[in-house]
């Protein structure tokens, strides 16, 4: 393993409840290359079908080409797909829609355009998330910013578009 469990909890932000080394170490720490073979038994866990599908969209964005969108653009790395992963499942409610999973130049990308909102979170790399959120009803104030170690306005999004 790349980093202990103990000096890998000691340095995780607190706010996001991924662990980096959760039951029976199924998840790896910080910056620790996860084999696809371990995906698959992270996969196996999974209860839902939205889990499922999301687990074998990212995949599929790991396995992309290098210079995949023509502009140089790497494929999609394991750790933060992995990470991206958890950021959903944190934010997911029982009835969320399930979001377009989308590549980019730095990451990947969850989208909501639905419901007189448009919501997208970005993950760029493990703990480095953006939220864009506008509510076109007006109901919301509309939010733009960093999530450093808190999904609070990400979680406050999702329980607005999944009320709707």
């Amino acid at each position: 393993m790349a980093a202990s469990s103990a000096i890998a909890r000691q340095y995780r932000p607190d706010g996001f409840g991924v662990p980096v080394s959760g039951a029976l170490d199924a998840r790896p720490a910080i910056g620790e290359a996860m084999s696809f073979s371990r995906m698959r038994a992270y996969e196996s866990s999974f209860n839902s079908n939205w889990q499922r599908e999301a687990m074998s969209k990212i995949i599929s964005l790991i396995e992309m080409p290098q210079n995949w969108d023509g502009y140089g653009s790497s494929p999609l790395r394991r750790d933060t797909g992995m990470f991206a992963l958890q950021v959903l499942q944190d934010v997911m409610q029982p009835r969320t829609p399930m979001p377009a999973i989308v590549p980019s130049a730095t990451g990947v990308q969850f989208e909501w355009h639905e419901r007189g909102i448009d919501l997208e979170l970005h993950v760029s790399a493990p703990y480095a998330c953006e939220i864009w959120f506008e509510d076109h009803t007006g109901q919301h104030q509309p939010v733009s910013d960093e999530l450093s170690s808190d999904l609070a306005p990400a979680r406050n999004a999702v329980a607005v578009l999944t009320r709707r």
